[in-house]
């Protein structure tokens, strides 16, 4: 692209406004010349990478979650769930010593 390369060779000094001109236009010369390259590039880079994983929303949404919860909050939380596990366990072992018991009496008879 060398519309813009006749550069003018005018040995009068040029005005700082001249100077940032020019500045500008070789800049923007350079930038149009090189844009082929750099879309090229962009091309191959969105080509190889690979796409997010399907529960990218779902971690996000996750750590959003977490992120917002306060100290006190969380270890409420882990309270309740330590508090339900064991409630858990006691109706099991409940189950199983009264399933135990059920078992014993009907050999007995």
């Amino acid at each position: 692209m060398g519309f813009f390369r006749n550069k003018p060779k005018v040995n009068c000094p040029l005005s700082s406004r001249e100077e940032q001109l020019l500045s500008r236009i070789s800049e923007l010369e350079e930038f149009i010349e090189g844009a082929p390259d750099r879309i090229r590039r962009e091309m191959e880079e969105e080509i190889t990478t690979m796409p997010p994983p399907d529960d990218l929303a779902d971690r996000r949404r996750e750590h959003k979650f977490y992120s917002q919860l306060s100290r006190g909050e969380i270890r409420n939380e882990h309270r309740y769930q330590t508090k339900s596990a064991f409630l858990f366990l006691l109706l099991v072992t409940a189950i199983l010593m009264l399933s135990f018991w059920i078992y014993s009496v009907l050999q007995a008879v």
